[in-house]
């Protein structure tokens, strides 16, 4: 019986962990059993090891040493809770201007980056006033759910790390393509981040493309409120190297204020 189930089960599953796989088979998930029913289909080809405890169904007739994961539905996997966040997020939702060359996650537990066969998986530790489910919803990823940060929330975060966007230029290119933003969910989530600084960059683009955005002005003097009081540096600004972005007391790189990139292919 359990062999009969497997194959649906792997089939449904491009990438399940060790207890969905024994709770599809009416094990317990440290029943030996499991063990070497895994250690069987791993032998056979039909799954694949990702890390442990998570594992890739592979495709009939495909080969798994050459079957590639999908790395969003693997990453998500990989830590309890874990949310794909930051620049990962906006390629996930549909809004990055170019792949990322890692995963990023928001979990528990250390932050860090985990590498597998496929791909680097890096860890971040949750931002300030992060709460799930405010900020976080679900997409589907080959008939599963994955959670990823809102569009909202992951442009407060990326403003608030923008170590982890791809550089001010990949950062303002994405933010290109966004249509449409939720301005109240914005500024919830800037002002529960905390970041001066970040409030001010990001303040200085809402006003910048309200009008494309449908940005309420409302929301724009409340950022301000959140701004710093005298200049400081944002999004990786050096000094002898920024503009200072008028009305918002953040100093930003050149090619922010200046945007030679804008508009290139």
């Amino acid at each position: 019986m359990p062999q009969l189930i497997s194959a649906p089960f792997f089939s449904a599953h491009p990438v399940f962990t060790r207890p969905e796989y024994a709770k599809a088979v009416g094990r317990r998930p440290d029943d030996r059993v499991v063990t070497a029913m895994l250690s069987q289909h791993l032998r056979a080809g039909n799954i694949r090891r990702i890390a442990r405890g998570v594992f890739a169904s592979v495709p009939k007739h495909a080969a798994a040493d050459q079957w590639i994961v999908d790395r969003f539905l693997a990453a998500s996997r990989l830590r309890r809770d874990g949310v794909i966040a930051y620049h990962s997020a906006l390629e996930l939702l549909g809004y990055a201007y170019t792949d990322g060359q890692e995963v990023q996650v928001i979990a528990p537990g250390e932050p860090g980056a985990f590498e597998t066969a496929d791909f680097l998986c890096r860890f971040v530790k949750p931002p300030h006033g992060f709460a799930p489910p405010d900020g976080v919803t679900t997409v589907d990823r080959l008939g599963l759910d994955v959670r990823v940060t809102t569009l909202e929330r992951t442009i407060a975060d990326l403003f608030d790390r923008y170590d982890l966007a791809g550089g001010p230029e990949e950062l303002f290119n994405s933010l290109d393509l966004v249509p449409r933003v939720d301005a109240t969910a914005l500024l919830r989530f800037a002002r529960a981040l905390g970041n001066a600084a970040a409030s001010g960059a990001l303040g200085y683009w809402l006003e910048r493309e309200k009008t494309r955005l449908g940005v309420p002005e409302s929301v724009i003097d409340q950022l301000r409120l959140l701004a710093p009081p005298r200049p400081r540096y944002a999004l990786g600004a050096k000094p002898n190297a920024g503009r200072s972005a008028k009305g918002w007391n953040v100093i930003l790189p050149i090619e922010v204020i200046e945007r030679p990139f804008e508009g290139l292919p």
